[in-house]
Order: C-alpha cells, then structure tokens, then sequence
C-alpha cells in the first residue's frame, strides 16, 4: 500500500478504534496545517461513520514563531479564551474531539525558555474549561501523531526530508497497527492484554509503587479509590475511545502528597521547540523540590512555577521495555510515542478516571493543575515492586518488563 493508502487506513481507525465516534456526534479536529489531507481522510471517515458535522481547528506554527519575533511582550500573556469558549459549548451538545499532533521541535529555535513559558501558562489558563472537559472524560476524545517535515527532519536528520519523512510514517503506521492484515482485531487483542494488566494491578489493592534502577530511586504513593486505566476508556457519554494512540500504558493515580525520591529521566522531553534532557528530579513529601537538566531546565522551571500543583505528581504509567514503540529504539521527540516506550510519570493534572467512581478525587490525593507533562524514567534496568497495605512488596517489574499479568 502507498503512504495515502495507509493514511487512508489509519484516518478510518481514528474515527473507529480510537474514538469511538458515535452516529450523529459531531466531530472536532485540531491540527497543524501541515495535515490538511490527513484531515480530509479523518473527515470522510468520520461521515461514513455518521458524523453530521467535522469541524477542523487548523494550527499554523508560522503564525506561533511570528508571534515572538514581531509581537509585544505583554501579547505573550494572551490567549483565545472564545475559541475554548466555543469548544466547551460544542462539547456541552455533545461534539467529539480528535487531536492531530503534529510537533515543530525547531519552531521556537533562538526563544528564550520564559517567554515560551509564559504563552503556554496564557493558553493553558485560558483553555482550563476544555481541558476539564477531555481530562474527566466527559466526552470521547483521542490523540494521534502526524509527521511534520519539521518533526521528521529532527529524528532522522541525516535523512534527505522526503526519506524521513517516510521513514518517520512507517514508523508511525508500524505502532498504531496499521499494517496489521486486520488492524481493528489487532487493536482489540492489544486491548484486552491491557485490560488484564489492570485487573491484575487492580486486585493487588496497592498503597504505593517503588521505581528502582538506573539513577532512579522513587516511591509514589497511590491515591486512595486509585483505578488502573489502560487501553480503552469509558466516556460520561457511553462512548470507549482510546485516548492516546498509540498506547501501551496502563496508569492510575498518585497521590499528591506522598512522593518521595529521586527520578532520572530516560529520555529527553519536547516543550514547544525546547528539548529538556539530562533531568534528574529530587521530590520530597510529593512535591518537586529540586530540579537538574543538562538542557532546557529554565524552560521546565518555568512550567513547574505556574500553579500550586505544577511541581507535583498527577499520573503514573507503567509500559514494558519491549512495546512496539519501544522496539522501534528511536528518540521520537513526541511524548506522544516516547510515553508508550518507557515508564513515566507525568507533573500537574490528575485523571479523574483513574479515581474510583463516587470519590472525591481532592479527598483521594488526586492532584490538580493547568499543567500536566509526560516524563520517562523507564528503561531495561529498571526494577518496580507494587507495596500493598501491609507494608508487603510484589514484583511487577523486572529488567523493564512486566513480571505481573
């Protein structure tokens, strides 16, 4: 099959498979410019499905980089609150969302850490209302990478861009299933070795988790009513989308306050044109007391500064070293993908799916910000032991790989 011919495919498993759009659910995309006939592929997709409505919320990076070379400082402060106004009312009627991620890692090159810093804390004020709306599951919603030339041309720079560029899609289309013979049984047999994984997790009742191996040194408490995620999700609406595609991870709750230890990250993180690597992160009665970076720490120290719970805990997920994104031995600059490669945690906002049904997730320990950043720490050296109530370990982990299932 031709790269359309597999775009084609992997639009109709975003419509079907990953969000599980309902017939007669309206459809919001957001994406950069660049993907416009991937969003063309998702829209036709979607009216087969019987989508009365696609609406696409087009990004365009030139006008982001022009921003900071041309515009007032005090501008970086503001952001389109009506645009998310209009979302939230779509989303009140009853509107899906597909988020096309495709990354600019070398938009913002020569911008100073603060100055970016300062637009994404404007744009996550200002989007708080839609945030909740996607973070409490309250409608279907899904995330799904798309290749830039700009994204492509930084993991395979010694690659003329159209070979990366294609380089970066099989890669794409090989961790998302795409060219499987039977892509929605293949995701459905990935599924259901998930679900598994949660359940078996879930019955453990554990009180904490302890990350051990490799720098890492790390004991995250669990909330109390902590549900274990993974795979598909089910939405206030009925719907089962898979939020993250592709995922690998099955994650739950920390606890806001009992974090203790030290965390080293194994792979870099992409904010906005900023590669923060070489992080080492110290936390003490669960908040992040002291942070080291080869690169990027200002921009990160400026992110964790925006709120109370920014230097917090919000999610822990487990993934085994050998995931298919894993496999690949790429650095993918993408949370995205590298989240489904490693174990991570993430800083800021908690999932209120991840609290049992009933809970108030404040009371639970659950965490809450505007805020929420993916960090791996996982890697085949890595050990991780559940610690239940009793104060008794069990292995979950060994050498990155589930010894658990």
């Amino acid at each position: 099959m031709t790269i359309d011919d597999l775009q084609a495919r992997f639009a109709a498993l975003c419509v079907t498979a990953g969000l599980d759009l309902r017939e007669g659910q309206e459809l919001i995309v957001s994406a950069p410019i660049e993907a416009q006939p991937f969003v063309g592929q998702v829209a036709r997709a979607a009216y087969r499905a019987g989508a009365p409505l696609v609406t696409c919320l087009y990004e365009d990076p030139s006008l982001i980089r022009a921003r900071f070379d041309h515009g007032a400082d005090e501008a970086l402060d503001r952001a389109p609150g009506w645009l998310s106004d209009g979302v939230v009312k779509a989303y009140e009627g009853g509107a899906a969302r597909l988020f096309v991620y495709g990354p600019y890692p070398d938009l913002l090159t020569g911008v100073a850490p603060e100055r970016i810093g300062r637009m994404h804390a404007a744009m996550a004020a200002a989007s708080a209302a839609e945030g909740a709306f996607t973070a409490d599951l309250r409608v279907n919603w899904c995330a799904v990478p798309f290749v830039t030339q700009s994204w492509a041309r930084m993991v395979y720079p010694a690659l003329p861009i159209a070979k990366a560029t294609a380089r970066l899609w099989d890669d794409v289309f090989d961790v998302v299933r795409v060219k499987s013979a039977d892509p929605i049984a293949a995701w459905r047999d990935h599924l259901a070795v998930l679900e598994t994984r949660c359940q078996g997790l879930q019955a453990l009742d554990l009180s904490a988790l302890h990350f051990f191996g490799g720098g890492t040194d790390l004991r995250v408490g669990l909330a109390e009513g902590h549900q274990w995620v993974g795979g598909r999700s089910r939405a206030a609406n009925g719907a089962l989308p898979v939020c993250n595609f592709p995922t690998e991870e099955v994650f739950t709750c920390p606890h806001r306050d009992q974090v203790e230890g030290r965390l080293a990250a194994s792979r870099p993180i992409a904010l906005g044109g900023i590669v923060v690597d070489g992080l080492v992160v110290t936390f003490r009665n669960g908040v992040a007391e002291h942070v080291e970076a080869r690169e990027g720490r200002e921009m990160l120290e400026g992110l964790l500064s925006g709120d109370e719970g920014a230097r917090r805990l919000g999610e822990v997920g487990l993934v085994p070293c050998n995931s298919p994104v894993a496999r690949k031995e790429v650095l993918f600059y993408n949370t995205l993908l590298d989240e489904n490669a490693a174990n991570h945690i993430a800083f800021g906002q908690s999932y209120s799916a991840c609290i049992e049904a009933g809970r108030d997730p404040n009371i639970a320990g659950a965490n809450t910000s505007a805020l929420h950043i993916d960090c791996m720490i996982g890697h085949d050296a890595m050990d991780v032991d559940g610690v239940l109530k009793s104060g008794e370990r069990r292995a979950i982990m060994r050498a990155g790989d589930f010894v658990l299932d």
